[in-house]
């Protein structure tokens, strides 16, 4: 809706530049809290104003992801495995996907699964090999690896070099290694 607004005043003749109404946005306008009032911008190029607002602490993650792709991947008895006998028992897990795009998801949507737990583990959606020693760190970690099928890309190196108390799951297979 903002973004509405700013497009509807950057073709009429405003008296405001378009860097006022934004900064105005992030500078002024508070943030609301969990579970409290709703705070309601006017927006004059537009009938109804914008809603700001956030859930009460108790109530599901809010996530603008489908579980669909997450489930399209891998089969309920697979999630429920690796979020209650990986992530909850402090695992290290590896979720890796020829799709960049799917191992953030699929590492976002895992996370959520957790509540009303959170992850203690170190948590990496993309990890990169720079810190690829992470991985080799005592403890859990629970990271994401894009596999560009190369034979000396990350996702080859961690498969040859996997410290022996790490579980890998291939979003393209459904495997869990």
């Amino acid at each position: 809706r903002f973004l509405s607004h700013l497009h509807i005043l950057s073709g009429s003749s405003s008296d405001l530049p378009l860097e006022r109404y934004i900064s105005h946005l992030l500078l002024t306008v508070p943030a609301p809290k969990p579970g409290g009032q709703c705070i309601l911008i006017p927006l004059p190029a537009i009938a109804s104003p914008m809603v700001l607002g956030l859930p009460a602490l108790k109530d599901l993650p809010v996530l603008d992801l489908s579980f669909r792709r997450l489930f399209s991947c891998l089969d309920v008895p697979t999630v429920v495995t690796i979020v209650l006998g990986f992530l909850v028992l402090e695992r290290k897990v590896i979720i890796m996907s020829a799709y960049p795009s799917l191992v953030s998801d699929a590492c976002e949507l895992l996370r959520s699964l957790l509540f009303p737990f959170e992850l203690c583990a170190p948590y990496v959606p993309r990890l990169t090999e720079p810190f690829m020693s992470c991985l080799n760190f005592p403890g859990a970690i629970f990271a994401g690896i894009h596999d560009d099928g190369s034979t000396k890309g990350l996702a080859s190196t961690v498969r040859r070099d996997i410290p022996e108390d790490t579980f890998i799951v291939d979003l393209d297979t459904g495997d869990i290694d």
